[in-house]
């Protein structure tokens, strides 16, 4: 649904019934599924609103299994809110979101990470391949008891195409080879820096890579790309969420994945993440 501004969404889902209908279209596109034994042929049961799988017996609501379930927040809430998460390009906090749609700051702490845990459902499965350009950097989280780390992030992004991060625990060969072989397939040109734990990615393609004490660019041979992620994500840390959490920074970083590889196609965001609901 091309929904243009926070305006035009909250006209369009002014309602429980409206967002309902909208819910359940994404949600089962070829018709009402059981979530727990995969059945199709099921019984609505209008007095409860819910659904009786003829196969498992299983009762479902709309709901159930998903984000939204067992939430007393009404569903325009959370659509507003899902809207802003994704329109939002460096992300949005829970204090600004429990402004935006007038809920507690617990409440709103919660629907975004539900909105995260659904950017990650489905959104991710796909490996990346053509062109793609990979990259390190260290991120700053907070601990448990109050002090501050750095993490470290690797990153993979198709020119053009899709972007996936990943928290590494070192910088060894092994490591990294274990996150590029969950994420790559059928790459046909690699681009990266100097770094020499990076010289083993030729055996995933053709690879080129810049030295950044030299030159920043050597014509199609570059890491801007990925660059500008890191900008994007260190702006987003320090001037919006201002520290993270290193247990909840890969669901983080998730988030900045999903907007980044929709960001040609903007539209579509708020779609994908009610189909993974």
């Amino acid at each position: 649904m091309n929904i243009k501004s926070l305006a035009d969404l909250r006209k369009e889902f002014s309602t429980d019934f409206k967002c309902r209908t909208y819910l359940k279209k994404m949600r089962w596109v070829n018709g009402v599924t059981c979530p727990h034994c995969g059945n199709q042929p099921v019984l609505y049961m209008k007095n409860v609103k819910r659904w009786l799988c003829s196969e498992c017996k299983a009762q479902f609501s709309l709901t159930s299994q998903t984000i939204f379930h067992g939430s007393k927040t009404p569903l325009p809430k959370w659509f507003e809110a899902i809207w802003l998460v994704c329109h939002s390009p460096k992300g949005i906090s829970a204090m600004q979101l429990k402004r935006e749609i007038g809920v507690t700051y617990k409440c709103a702490w919660r629907i975004g990470k539900q909105v995260r845990k659904a950017m990650r459902n489905n959104n991710f499965d796909d490996k990346l391949c053509g062109i793609v350009e990979v990259d390190e950097t260290e991120v700053k989280s907070s601990g448990g008891g109050g002090g501050s780390t750095k993490s470290i992030v690797f990153g993979m992004v198709e020119r053009d195409g899709f972007l996936r991060m990943s928290i590494i625990q070192n910088f060894k060969t092994m490591t990294i080879e274990r996150v590029i072989s969950q994420n790559f397939n059928n790459v046909k040109h690699i681009y990266s820096d100097g770094g020499h734990w990076l010289r083993f990615l030729k055996k995933y393609g053709k690879h080129d890579y810049i030295k950044h004490y030299q030159q920043y660019c050597d014509g199609k041979i570059h890491t801007n790309t990925i660059e500008s992620v890191w900008s994007l994500l260190k702006r987003g840390i320090v001037g919006v969420f201002h520290h993270i959490s290193t247990k909840y920074l890969q669901s983080y970083l998730d988030e900045f994945s999903f907007r980044f590889s929709f960001r040609k196609d903007k539209s579509s965001m708020f779609d994908a993440v009610l189909s993974s609901c």
